[in-house]
């Protein structure tokens, strides 16, 4: 809901949620998450019109990543992780529907990080967290600029840019290296896969040129794995 209505520039609060055709008012027992989408075959009640499978998606991947917070990661760290990881799932959310990031998801969000490692409650220093911020956006930005002076377009959206802002503020600058790095292989395997399903309906080299793959939540996804493993990884 909260990604939707970010991105649509719509309340967070008020009104109630509503069917995205029909704009009818979703009634409380056809917005249990999961299990009203199951029963009503994702579809609305009202206008029979499809409603998007990121919603069961977002849902179910919420759940499973707050869990594997509190089962894994020290409880010191929860409340920290809790806003990073809130801030990526918005992103996810509105990105592969929209290919749109939210600032207020990002470039907003960045400033807990630096505060939250300057009081201990993230595991890199607050130098380490700066640092992160600055080289995130610096990263993306360079490869988008010799990018664009080659071909003349932008080849990464700036809210890629913003977005690994943010990712370095909470994770530093190795952060920020291992998010883009497990990001571009699931953004790879996600690119080979949607290929191969198009390309069906068009010809391989026209999917190729034509095609335009959200890189957001692939980097979100990075970033989340990075925290889950960063113990694991020496230096």
């Amino acid at each position: 809901m909260l990604a939707y209505r970010l991105i649509q520039g719509q309340s967070i609060i008020t009104p109630r949620s509503s069917c995205p055709h029909c704009k009818k008012l979703i009634a409380w027992y056809d917005n249990v998450p999961v299990v009203s989408w199951l029963l009503l075959q994702g579809a609305c009640r009202n206008c029979n019109k499809p409603i998007s499978f990121l919603y069961p998606f977002i849902e179910i991947l919420t759940a499973v990543i707050f869990s594997l917070l509190y089962l894994y990661i020290p409880h010191y760290y929860f409340f920290s992780y809790f806003i990073f990881f809130s801030a990526l799932i918005v992103t996810i959310r509105s990105d592969f529907e929209t290919m749109l990031i939210s600032r207020y998801m990002t470039m907003y969000v960045a400033p807990f990080g630096i505060f939250l490692s300057f009081q201990g409650l993230l595991p890199i220093s607050i130098e380490e967290s700066i640092c992160g911020a600055i080289f995130g956006y610096l990263f993306l930005f360079t490869i988008n600029w010799l990018f664009k002076r080659w071909r003349n377009i932008d080849g990464i959206g700036e809210g890629d840019f913003d977005l690994l802002f943010c990712i370095g503020s909470f994770t530093g600058i190795i952060g920020c290296w291992m998010s883009v790095t497990i990001g571009s292989i699931l953004g790879s395997l996600y690119g080979l896969i949607t290929l191969f399903i198009t390309q069906r309906n068009q010809h391989p080299e026209s999917s190729l040129r034509t095609a335009k793959i959200p890189f957001g939540p692939f980097l979100s996804f990075g970033a989340i794995i990075f925290v889950f493993i960063q113990k694991y990884i020496s230096f």
